[in-house]
């Protein structure tokens, strides 16, 4: 295929050789006046944020998989595997000029043992006692753009920033039989999603301000994945000093997928329900 370009003028075909070593000084001094600026600009001071919290973190949600003309589920209630445990919850938020980078994580497992009868995945598992477990993560890497003036900085009682970023779900559940060994069937994934959402904060009152939440897939289609993740969040925090914050929250991040293990359709549809008191801490 022959592609034709049309030609144009550059800069040098314009410009005769007596008067190219002036614009050539325009340009350079041009280019060091930007090069000031942007570095002027850009040396700000880098904010950093820690939080950490004491959690209590539920696994919800069920697993089917598809056999030939049956299905079989998994629901964890009925299985004992949706009981709460005691977690940690770590978050830390990197603040430079306008431009905000965030990473946080959360947790929940559970295990139990009890009847069970069925297909997981690739395994058809005859009815016995299991002795089961469900581990359900989420990690988030978020970039957060500003929205509103307080959040360029300027006055205003609403901080509103626009999140883009990818949240990393990692689910493994286990039946493993009592009796026999062999008898051993596992689930384990990690379904990274690329996601949209919002950050707001408001201060209520001197000391106490509420903050939230909101990320969603807005696509359909991850690689080979067919998957929605939704989380949302909310925080009220109480400032006993500038530097200190103490808060308690909520939290739910929920992950359903949709795909083929080995040589099975699967469907899941999973969450973690999050009730956490924490503090918080700006270096």
């Amino acid at each position: 295929m022959i592609v034709s370009q049309k030609s144009t003028p550059t800069t040098s075909s314009l410009v005769s050789p007596e008067s190219r070593l002036p614009l050539l000084g325009w340009m350079l001094l041009l280019t060091c006046t930007c090069g000031c600026s942007i570095s002027e600009k850009f040396q700000q001071r880098l904010d950093v944020t820690a939080t950490l919290s004491a959690a209590r973190t539920a696994p919800e949600g069920k697993m089917t998989t598809v056999s030939g003309t049956t299905s079989s589920q998994v629901q964890l209630e009925q299985q004992d595997l949706s009981e709460s445990s005691l977690s940690a919850g770590m978050r830390l938020q990197f603040d430079h000029g306008p431009l905000r980078f965030l990473v946080d994580s959360i947790g929940a497992s559970s295990a139990s043992t009890g009847f069970f009868s069925g297909a997981i995945v690739g395994a058809d598992l005859p009815a016995d006692i299991y002795g089961s477990e469900i581990e359900l993560s989420s990690a988030r890497l978020l970039m957060a753009f500003p929205l509103s003036a307080s959040a360029r900085g300027e006055e205003g009682a609403l901080d509103a920033r626009l999140l883009a970023g990818l949240d990393l779900t990692g689910i493994r559940l286990q039946f493993k039989s009592t009796s026999d060994p062999s008898a051993f069937a596992e689930f384990d994934e990690l379904v990274p999603a690329p996601v949209l959402g919002i950050q707001s904060s408001i201060r209520i009152a001197p000391t106490l301000d509420l903050e939230g939440i909101f990320t969603f897939l807005p696509l359909a289609k991850i690689t080979d994945y067919d998957a929605e993740c939704i989380d949302g969040s909310i925080r009220l925090g109480w400032d006993p000093d500038p530097d200190w914050n103490l808060f308690a929250g909520v939290r739910s991040h929920n992950i359903e997928l949709s795909r083929v293990a080995d040589g099975r359709p699967i469907d899941l549809d999973f969450s973690i329900e999050v009730i956490e008191l924490g503090v918080e801490y700006q270096f």
